[in-house]
């Protein structure tokens, strides 16, 4: 009697479909949450790999059953959905940035608590914008948007095909794009604090009787928080814009990468 489901080839390509699907799960925000339970992750993982795994069986050329070759095709997955989940972890990382900048033009940056994703102290302020992140990531359906580029992915860039090495360039224009999200972030607190420290330091020039140091620190704080809640919807409005933006972001990324 034959079994095709105990076909080595049909268990190879399951194989490499749960590496990459479980790669990209883990590394991805919010999905790949410590706080989100093993039994759920694992669940979600297996669920999704089964679904995808009847589209992918019939496209993946015969895999060499080779311990070297099938290592070096593993690899190749789970880089293909760490390079993906990057995408999404660059605007994290930008909110972050910009928290941490915020804090410290406030005089903030000793108000720190214990983050346990990265498992170092991070400010008020950072947690607070990771927080609104995160709560955006689910709003405007970026998770819905990366499990749909993981099952385009296999059509997009199929599993042991070449690598167009000049695809690795769109990382590096979201890495820079993270750092001018960032710094959109964090503009207006910096600008007016940057006003802020100037007039205070003219003011110690002229009246050096008023203990300047006393007057900035209550000062910058209530007009940081002052501005924080303020710009909060320009906030809202650029990290949602950039989250928008992977679904055209990553499909683009596996093209290139495939040579198309």
């Amino acid at each position: 009697m034959d079994f095709p489901w105990f076909d080595i080839q049909h268990i190879i390509v399951a194989s490499l479909i749960l590496l990459r699907v479980s790669t990209l799960i883990i590394l991805l925000p919010v999905l790949g949450h410590q706080l989100v339970p093993v039994q759920v992750k694992v669940g979600f993982i297996v669920l999704l790999s089964l679904l995808i795994f009847p589209i992918v069986q019939d496209q993946v050329p015969t895999i060499p059953i080779n311990p070297i070759v099938f290592a070096t095709i593993a690899v190749q997955e789970m880089l293909i959905a760490g390079a993906l989940a990057l995408f999404a972890q660059l605007i994290f990382t930008a909110a972050q940035f910009a928290g941490q900048l915020m804090s410290f033009q406030m005089g903030m940056t000793v108000a720190n608590v214990f983050d346990p994703i990265t498992r170092s102290q991070q400010s008020v302020l950072s947690q607070m914008v990771m927080t609104l992140a995160m709560l955006l990531w689910v709003v405007v359906g970026a998770h819905q948007i990366f499990i749909h580029a993981l099952i385009d992915s296999f059509t997009l860039f199929p599993i042991n095909h070449e690598w167009n090495f000049s695809a690795f360039l769109d990382l590096t224009d979201a890495t820079g794009s993270m750092f001018i999200l960032s710094l959109k972030i964090a503009a207006p607190i910096m600008l007016l604090l940057t006003f802020v420290y100037i007039a205070l330091g003219l003011l110690a020039r002229a009246v050096p009787q008023i203990q300047v140091f006393f007057v900035s620190f209550p000062l910058t704080v209530g007009l940081g928080l002052l501005t924080f809640s303020l710009g909060m919807p320009a906030m809202i409005y650029l990290m949602g814009d950039s989250f928008i933006t992977l679904s055209n972001q990553v499909p683009l990324f596996l093209r290139h990468l495939a040579g198309n």
